[in-house]
């Protein structure tokens, strides 16, 4: 059961491993869909490697969305 419909945040992954993948050619794009819904200056902050001050998705955003 994912930690989503347990009532707990989702936990944030790293991006090393998805960086690596886009450097081998493995993928082209990379969907980011729950971390821009909350927090959308997402993109700015891992450009300038503002890794630190990445919102984690909760269960409560979805209800923010509805």
């Amino acid at each position: 059961m994912s930690s989503l419909r347990e009532g707990k945040p989702a936990q944030q992954a790293g991006l090393d491993p998805i960086v690596g993948m886009i450097e081998r050619g493995e993928v082209d794009l990379v969907a980011v869909g729950r971390a821009l819904l909350v927090d959308p200056a997402w993109a700015e902050k891992v450009r300038e490697g503002r890794f630190g001050e990445l919102l984690p998705f909760t269960p409560e955003a979805l209800k923010k969305l509805s």
